[in-house]
């Protein structure tokens, strides 16, 4: 329910997420004549802000969450899935933030998305990649002018995998969702990443470029070439 009928409530319960961090991350890589493709744009507000300095088109699969990025997006928006991307451009800079590869199901996926990705860049371009990387099990609820939202996940060590069960009162409506998300380890996307001619050449720690990745690390970035 969150990426569909819920678009229009996605920006309000993460309106805390500090995205000028992680555009001020972002742009250690970025040149500023480069042309930027963001990969699962969401509502565009990471696009929004690169595209003050930056040409930036954006993908995503939902339709609804496109049309709010449309109202802050200059360049042109895909309707597409990161498995199955046709676009006749080439891009110096892709950025994947919020998540947007932990929906892929396996490493064969993970793959396919790198050939994808590979394939829209142009020589000496660079991908960079934002990836969930949960340490444990937990929940925690929001309240954001009367609506609120009780999120509980649960991390499978073994399978690498974590399941959230997400609750949403709206209106005094209850809405329910699920998300699972594979976690890849480090070596998996590096591993990945070579089996396309790619390489992953940087990993960092929750958007701070002083801040090596490691397999403990909440949120990893990683600068592949």
């Amino acid at each position: 329910m969150e990426y569909k009928a819920f678009a229009k409530y996605y920006d309000l319960f993460y309106q805390k997420k500090d995205y000028k961090k992680e555009v001020d991350f972002l742009e250690n890589f970025i040149n500023e004549k480069d042309v930027i493709l963001d990969v699962g744009c969401g509502t565009g507000v990471h696009a929004s802000i690169l595209g003050e300095k930056h040409e930036i088109d954006g993908l995503d699969l939902n339709k609804e969450m496109l049309k709010i990025a449309k109202k802050r997006i200059n360049g042109t928006l895909y309707n597409q899935d990161i498995l199955d991307i046709n676009i006749n451009k080439k891009y110096d800079v892709i950025i994947s933030m919020f998540a947007v590869i932990n929906h892929l199901n396996n490493t064969n996926e993970l793959v396919k998305a790198f050939q994808n990705l590979k394939d829209l860049l142009k020589p000496n371009g660079v991908i960079i990649i934002d990836l969930h990387n949960p340490q444990a099990s937990g929940s925690k609820i929001d309240k954001y002018d009367g609506l609120e939202r009780t999120m509980t996940w649960n991390y499978d060590n073994i399978k690498r995998i974590e399941y959230s069960d997400i609750t949403f009162k709206i209106n005094d409506v209850i809405y329910h969702d699920q998300h699972v998300f594979k976690i890849f380890t480090i070596n998996e996307m590096k591993e990945c990443a070579k089996k396309v001619g790619l390489s992953v050449i940087g990993v960092y720690a929750n958007y701070d470029i002083t801040k090596k990745g490691t397999k403990e690390s909440k949120n990893l970035q990683f600068i592949i070439k």
